[in-house]
């Protein structure tokens, strides 16, 4: 801008350079420092459940038109079609084409169920949907808004690779404008998800080298309040080839409320696995099954117990004898028996350590693989006190260091003061093997979708949020092969947490497939070429085999999670899946789709016991085992309120009114602390606010 301030200067014209400043003042307030991009580049989605009506917008189901058609009439099957950008006619048939929907629409969603798998009893249900997810993203405000522990999402990398679609296309490295429509993409989907988390709800999102940096900054303008710490996880030791450098990591932001205390509990220690199935350090092995954490680790003791361990050398940041010569000193073990039986004394800076046995005991200096000589992570007195106290331990023998691991046992393992690292290095979140190779065992054929997570590493960033949570709310809009529902049921069967989530994924089929099937003819919204899609082909199938333990064969998903459960066992969990439909907001308002806004009730009321079936011809819904209830004829309002004092467990109600006053009148009868809602009023007005730009 200095430039062109300095050619202002050079305008003879007084009243010309005034005007041109003015402007340049006014450009330069609206400047935005930091990322910029184009915010408003127009995104669509095609519809193929909707039927195309005068006034719709639509294209071609092969695929094969350019641009979007408006409907201007319908005569019998036979559509008249304008041509928006150039106005061009043509007509079609109706069963060649598919409505597109521009967001900034108003939509009216339901949810319609594919079925279920009830196995975990009165546990509360977990909901698995079909959708494209920024209209989930509006139902799922209607239902949840501020009422999310975590959020945890693994979009598309934009690698230029066609990994994502954008107005129905997809990306790759030769689209120019590729990095703005990713993240005006991601922005817009982003605003929603902040509106759904709970005042101490956190953000979990992942990304590679690719995006890192933009996704950095626009988090920073969208989460001006939060704490965005950034995890490098270890995602490959052998790495991936790309130009000049073999990548081993990703990463992952949280986004934590900065509202005066901590949300991060840190990392689940008594939910890793066993030391066998880990990434176990030198010094962080012993006969207790030591697990990796640099300087602190989980033990199991023989009873079975799980204490926090510590190993007794120091290491990193002032470890070295000279920085506490105090604290260099021998302690004496009995091999045969793997014991600390004596404490020795420190010796002076510049003395040699004498490795003769003492009446038979072994000593152990603080001296790593390299001979450099260290210090005890405590003073001699102190660990005088820890020997007395059956604290100190032998582990395994190094041979490396041609010596023997010591340890600290903590009798009370308070594993809370723990901060997470933000470098992870466990060999269970390798993508490889927990990840595509875990997800072919469930799927039982070769695999059919690129890079998913471990299901270990998505598991503790859940448990890094939720893990003293046990009835968190979880959601994931970019859910993918399903690994976040697979690591919640970890979660829960760890601990018996009651946790449930909420997954949105689309059915989306990879463009090679989506060609051949074209070219027979088979196109969007035909069962043949939906049946290849992520959802019914990845999505449901491994959470169906999540739960079950089976594949869709009928087979047992073969081998063990790491800690010995085996996949075949399956979880004691419900889960529902749904398709997100749209409905006639004409025909909601005069209350004919009950039966399809009915399943959003129950979710918005938790999700608890068995999904309700009713009339809308009832005078009212009080459900045995769920927790709301629905007024559907406002004159038996006393006859429902009765109801409600038998029910202290019903904590959402909804009453069927378009007068506000009556309803008003009628929820400020309602004494207890229930929220009252109005239908259909609520639910039409929720998706005519939220709306791409309201929004």
């Amino acid at each position: 801008m200095s430039k062109i301030d300095d050619l202002l200067t050079h305008i003879a014209d007084a009243g010309l350079r005034q005007q041109l400043q003015q402007a340049v003042d006014e450009m330069q307030a609206r400047r935005q420092f930091g990322i910029v991009f184009e915010q408003h580049i127009p995104e669509t989605v095609l519809l193929p459940g909707v039927t195309p009506r005068k006034g719709s917008l639509v294209t071609n189901r092969m695929g094969t038109w350019n641009g979007e058609w408006m409907v201007e009439k319908i005569v019998s099957t036979q559509a008249s079609l304008r041509l928006l950008r150039t106005g061009e006619s043509r007509s079609a048939p109706l069963g060649e084409l598919i409505v597109v929907k521009p967001f900034g629409e108003p939509i009216y969603p339901c949810l319609t169920s594919l079925g279920n798998i009830a196995k975990g009893g009165d546990r509360p249900w977990h909901s698995i949907i079909n959708s494209e997810n920024y209209h989930a993203l509006q139902l799922l405000l209607y239902l949840y808004e501020g009422k999310v522990d975590c959020i945890y999402l693994d979009p598309p990398y934009n690698t230029g690779a066609k990994d994502w679609t954008y107005n129905n296309r997809f990306v790759d490295a030769n689209d120019s404008y590729r990095h703005s429509k990713w993240l005006s993409f991601m922005e817009k989907r982003l605003r929603l998800a902040a509106r759904l988390l709970k005042p101490d709800g956190v953000l979990i999102i992942t990304i590679d080298e690719h995006e890192v940096l933009h996704l950095g900054m626009l988090l920073e303008r969208l989460f001006p309040g939060y704490q965005r710490a950034m995890v490098t996880i270890i995602i490959s030791a052998s790495g991936n080839n790309s130009d000049n450098f073999s990548r081993v990591e990703e990463h992952a932001f949280f986004c934590c409320p900065q509202i005066g205390r901590e949300v991060i509990t840190g990392a689940a220690l008594d939910l890793l696995p066993s030391a066998s199935e880990t990434d176990i350090g030198e010094d962080q092995q012993g006969e207790l099954g030591y697990e990796s954490d640099e300087d602190h680790y989980v033990a199991t003791a023989t009873d079975g117990s799980r204490v926090l361990t510590e190993n007794a050398r120091r290491r990193g940041k002032d470890s070295l004898r000279s920085a506490r010569p105090s604290m260099f000193f021998p302690l004496y073990i009995d091999e045969s028996k793997k014991k600390v039986v004596r404490v020795g004394t420190p010796i002076p800076l510049g003395v040699a350590p004498s490795l003769s046995r003492v009446d038979d005991l072994l000593p152990v200096w603080p001296i790593d693989a390299n001979g450099d000589h260290r210090r005890w992570r405590w003073g001699y007195e102190e660990m005088e006190s820890a020997l007395a106290g059956g604290e100190l331990v032998v582990g395994k023998f190094n041979k490396q260091r041609k010596s023997w691991t010591i340890n600290r046992v903590q009798t009370k393992a308070d594993t809370t003061f723990r901060k997470l690292k933000t470098v992870w290095r466990h060999t269970s979140h390798a993508a490889g093997t927990h990840g595509s190779g875990l997800l072919q065992k469930y799927l039982g054929s070769s695999q059919t979708f690129n890079f998913p997570k471990s299901v270990y590493a998505v598991r503790d960033c859940l448990a890094a949020v939720v893990r003293t949570r046990p009835n968190a709310l979880i959601m994931d809009v970019f859910a993918g092969s399903g690994t976040t529902f697979h690591a919640t049921c970890l979660l829960n069967a760890a601990d018996g947490g009651m946790r449930r989530c909420v997954l949105v994924t689309n059915n989306e089929v990879d463009p090679e497939t989506a060609a051949v099937l074209n070219k027979a003819g088979v196109c969007r919204g035909d069962a043949d070429f939906e049946a290849q899609g992520i959802f019914e082909k990845v999505t449901r199938p491994r959470c169906e085999a999540v739960v079950t333990g089976r594949r869709r064969d009928g087979s047992l998903v073969p081998g063990n999670h790491l800690g010995g459960r085996p996949h075949g066992q399956g979880f004691d969990e419900n889960v529902e899946f749904y398709r997100l439909d749209y409905l006639n907001p004409d025909d909601v308002s005069l209350g004919r789709q009950f039966k399809a806004i009915l399943p959003l009730l129950w979710l918005a009321s938790g999700g608890e016991g068995g999904r309700p079936n009713a009339k809308a011809s009832a005078p009212w819904l009080l459900p045995e085992q769920s927790p709301f209830g629905v007024l559907i004829n406002p004159d038996a309002f006393h006859e429902f309120t009765d109801a409600l004092t038998h029910r202290r467990d019903v904590t959402h109600a909804w009453i069927v009114t378009d007068d506000e006053q009556a309803f008003a009148r009628m929820r400020s009868q309602i004494k207890r602390r229930i929220r009252v809602r109005m239908l259909y009023n609520d639910y039409l007005r929720n998706f005519i606010i939220n709306t791409d730009r309201n929004v």
